[in-house]
């Protein structure tokens, strides 16, 4: 069904950029970044004004609201096995991340690649608390979130990239 309340909210979706028969209930146990990092427990988020609501990897830094850094934001990602990457195509066997932010680089949003299938990407839509499939990264950009400030990968089946393997046996072997 569509949902012209998230087309509203989201202004370049349009009535085409969405999968509408794939919406979810909306779910506010849960926001966009625990979505993007496959979670749909709990709230992450970087701040450090509650620490009861809001999950942060317990290695990272809180920080006040407004002034989140993206630097934090890769951090809590790389802890989940993701490198940064420069390509939002969709690669076998890879799953991407893509961070939203504002025009200074704070972060706003998160969306995780899809496997498969023509809805390439799925986000949880803020105020609204939806679940959505959408075909582009453009497609949740905007006012809301603004673009794309950083693309992330990892493998889906967990193990290293080869060029990680690569670099860790060369600085062990130099290191000796």
């Amino acid at each position: 069904m569509r949902c012209p309340h998230i087309e509203r909210y989201l202004e370049n979706l349009g009535e085409h950029g969405y999968d509408h028969n794939d919406v979810s209930p909306a779910n506010p146990k849960y926001n966009c970044i625990a979505w993007a990092a496959g979670e749909d427990h709990r709230h992450w988020w970087p701040a450090d004004w509650d620490l009861i609501t809001y999950y942060w990897p317990p290695h990272l830094q809180r920080e006040p609201f407004g002034q989140q850094t993206l630097q934090n934001f890769i951090k809590a990602f790389q802890s989940l096995g993701y490198k940064k990457c420069w390509f939002s195509y969709r690669q076998k066997g890879i799953e991407k991340v893509a961070i939203y932010g504002t025009p200074k680089n704070v972060p706003t949003h998160a969306v995780r690649q899809l496997e498969s299938g023509e809805w390439i990407w799925t986000s949880k839509c803020g105020m609204i608390d939806e679940d959505i499939k959408h075909r582009k990264l453009f497609n949740v950009g905007g006012n809301e979130y603004g673009k794309v400030i950083a693309l992330l990968k990892r493998r889906r089946d967990g193990k290293p990239f080869l060029i990680d393997v690569i670099k860790n046996w060369l600085t062990k072997k130099f290191r000796s």
